[in-house]
């Protein structure tokens, strides 16, 4: 009798775990993309280790891409399901016939600073230096024609544009001496100062620079999986600008950086340009789409109501009725 119940008990235990473990799969799996060096995608990370996805019903696969136009070739063909961080397909995309749509945007300021290996007064000066970049109509070459046609240069014949990677890669071209300045991520401005770069710092340009991007169909087939993944940014993003200690032990590991300096100053940085509601300034988006112009003229006249569905953000309470922010 005894070991009968023994065996009853055995067996009511694997059945509870078999059902369990079933429950664990039935999780919504969604696979993101993010750039090398993603702090502009680092809520996806909060929500990832923090437990922010598990607890909305997700199972996350994040995804490290080198480009953008290599992020969205893997969006659109199914390779992965969301983007973040990475904007400039999302105008260009709309424009090749291609639905995709933001549902949010964390961080709406250029993050690039100039790092130099002489000291100047004004990117005016750059005029016959090799500037490195990521690639050709990758943000960082948009961000920096911005930056140098506003200081009168013209990107084709006043400086040279070497096609590096992202930031990591353009500082290490930077210290071999192969090229005389490069857009680097804000994160490692401490290390180019302990590093004697110099830094030319401009005014905080609005910028679409951290939306969370999906192809309109995959909307509309799984509305639910993509409500539950929008409030799960919404806690990691609220998490990180509450949460120094957390954020910063997340951070450590999602770029791969000990030095105490640069990883606080990264982390102030995120957390002061974080919009908690996700709802992009007009002049983000403006400038977000006069960038594109740059790639293809039909930029200029993009129907802006593609570009986003804050659908979700209204009916999780973000900015009521959403007006557009100034």
């Amino acid at each position: 009798m005894k070991s009968h119940k023994t065996f009853t008990f055995l067996f009511l235990i694997l059945v509870i775990k078999c059902f369990t473990s079933d429950l664990g799969f039935a999780q919504d799996k969604i696979r993101i993309g993010v750039p090398l060096f993603p702090t502009v995608s680092f809520p996806v990370f909060i929500a990832h280790e923090k437990g922010f996805f598990e607890k909305n019903g997700l199972k996350a696969e994040i995804i490290r891409i080198n480009s953008e136009p290599t992020t969205y070739q893997a969006l659109i063909s199914g390779d992965i399901d969301a983007t973040s961080g990475a904007p400039t397909g999302l105008v260009q995309s709309n424009l090749q016939g291609v639905p995709v749509v933001s549902l949010g945007s964390w961080d709406n300021l250029v993050s690039y600073t100039i790092a130099t290996r002489e000291k100047i007064d004004d990117l005016s000066q750059l005029k016959g230096k090799k500037i490195g970049i990521n690639r050709l109509g990758g943000k960082s070459s948009l961000v920096l024609r911005v930056m140098l046609e506003d200081a009168g240069l013209n990107t084709t014949k006043d400086v040279t544009l070497l096609q590096l990677g992202g930031s990591q890669e353009r500082l290490a071209a930077l210290m071999r001496g192969g090229i005389d300045a490069a857009p680097v991520d804000f994160a490692f401005e401490p290390k180019m100062k302990q590093l004697g770069f110099f830094l030319v710092t401009g005014k905080k340009t609005p910028f679409m620079n951290g939306p969370i991007t999906v192809k309109v169909a995959a909307l509309q087939s799984n509305r639910s999986k993509w409500v539950r993944f929008v409030k799960s940014y919404l806690e990691a993003t609220h998490y990180m600008t509450t949460n120094k200690e957390g954020s910063v032990e997340v951070l450590r590991r999602a770029v791969g950086l000990e030095d105490k300096e640069t990883l606080d100053h990264a982390y102030e940085q995120m957390r002061a340009r974080a919009d908690v509601d996700l709802i992009p300034t007009d002049a983000a988006v403006d400038n977000l789409i006069k960038m594109m112009t740059y790639v293809d003229k039909r930029a200029s006249s993009v129907d802006r109501s593609k570009l986003a569905d804050y659908s979700i953000l209204k009916e999780l309470g973000q900015g009521k009725s959403l007006p557009a922010k100034k």
